[in-house]
């Protein structure tokens, strides 16, 4: 079976069809990513459902994996395909980006005028909030929630330029003004937002508990066909621009000489390809893996001893954020290694439940790497601060406070 058969397993296809007899408004989702594979949004929506919210998703497939219509944790998802694009490089983003912003205004009209009850409409991210913008200002929607994964203004100028960065700097503070919610991933990014909507709050990336194993760690390396003994550390992601893969692949070569030290590599992409190409070519002890479905990638972070969290020095997002991978690692009971300077390290070093590291040398991140495998009883004491930071960051009372902001929308 390949990774797409079994994403694909969890869902059923269905025509896009209005839920009349529900009393809640519905939600309109715009995301210009694959909606099966981008955690926080399926989590969302799976949320708003369970909470009797009807859930339409408008989502941009830029690899063409997914069927045009089909029902996912009881949303009703349509993925728009434009050009073919892939995204595998700025001006395929930026073309891919205007197409899909056009299929985006057509379907959404027409969907909305097929309701019985004005939807409110969830924008991720920078490049759906115009939209969303124009459709609360022409009141077709009857609020607007903006969910902001990232400073905006630094992306767009760390993928193309400072001027770019600023235009989208300008334009987002002034399509601020019309979200009626505000909701974004870490305390830094809620305080910047916070000067143009006071209606800003933080929902954090956590894992749904349905989607961690319980098995014992060496069961489920057994089960994936790690190496039982050795010391594993793992990066389980997108694997992106900012993600510092390079320090990552020099880190694993060095360690080549240390047989108890394995790399572990779970994920997607656009530099996916270029860095599966890189990697071999080098002498290391790795497992490289495509992207897989979320329980079985979660299952390799609950397998590792140590969780890759190193980003480039010079994002300012990374510096920031506080990604998936953090709290993927805290509910697996896994140590993170991270860079420092940045939140992730001020969390890591309260919590008690990781390495970091100052210098991003090869020979430093490995000599950290090399010294706590050897320390046993320091594992297992970053293991259990682990755990218990994760039971303050759970999905269920993150969700909790989703489902209460779009209840006041509602009311």
């Amino acid at each position: 079976m390949t990774t797409q058969q079994a994403i694909n397993e969890e869902h059923t296809s269905t025509p896009i069809t209005s839920h009349a007899d529900q009393q809640r408004p519905p939600v309109l989702m715009f995301l210009a990513k694959a909606f099966q594979t981008d955690p926080r949004p399926r989590q969302e929506s799976k949320a708003l459902t369970s909470a009797r919210y009807p859930v339409y998703v408008f989502a941009w497939d830029r690899d063409r994996e997914f069927r045009n219509r089909e029902t996912v944790d009881g949303a009703i998802v349509e993925s728009f395909h434009p050009l073919g694009l892939k995204g595998s490089s700025p001006l395929g983003l930026a073309l891919g980006a205007i197409v899909f912003q056009l299929q985006l205004i057509f379907s959404s009209v027409r969907l909305i005028r097929n309701l019985k009850q004005r939807p409110i409409v969830h924008a991720h991210d920078f490049n759906t909030l115009v939209l969303g913008c124009m459709l609360r200002i022409l009141r077709l929607s009857r609020s607007l929630v903006y969910d902001s994964h990232e400073l905006s203004y630094a992306a767009y100028r760390e993928l193309y330029n400072s001027q770019v960065g600023l235009v989208v700097r300008a334009v987002e503070q002034l399509c601020l003004r019309y979200a009626d919610s505000v909701i974004t991933v870490s305390l830094p990014f809620a305080k910047y937002l916070h000067r143009f909507n006071r209606n800003t709050e933080v929902i954090h990336n956590c894992p749904a508990e349905s989607e961690l194993s319980s098995m014992p760690r060496l069961a489920i390396r057994e089960q994936l066909g790690l190496p039982l003994h050795a010391f594993i550390v793992s990066y389980v992601g997108s694997i992106r621009h900012d993600c510092n893969m390079d320090l990552f692949l020099s880190v694993a070569a060095l360690a080549n000489d240390h047989s108890n030290v394995h790399f572990v590599v779970v994920g997607g992409g656009i530099l996916a390809p270029s860095f599966r190409h890189t990697a071999s070519k080098i002498n290391a002890s790795m497992t490289i893996l495509p992207q897989m479905p979320r329980k079985t990638a979660l299952a390799y972070v609950a397998a590792s001893d140590l969780t890759w969290a190193i980003y480039h020095p010079d994002s300012v997002n990374m510096k920031l954020t506080l990604p998936w991978k953090f709290f993927e690692s805290l509910a697996c009971g896994v140590p993170l290694l991270v860079a420092g300077g940045t939140l992730m390290a001020r969390l890591t070093r309260d919590l008690g439940c990781g390495v970091i590291v100052q210098d991003q040398d090869p020979n430093v991140v490995l000599s950290r790497i090399l010294t706590l495998a050897k320390e046993t009883s320091s594992q297992q004491k970053m293991s259990s601060c682990a755990g218990i930071a994760a039971q303050t960051f759970t999905w269920q009372t993150v969700s909790r406070k989703l489902v209460n902001i779009y209840d006041r929308l509602s009311s």
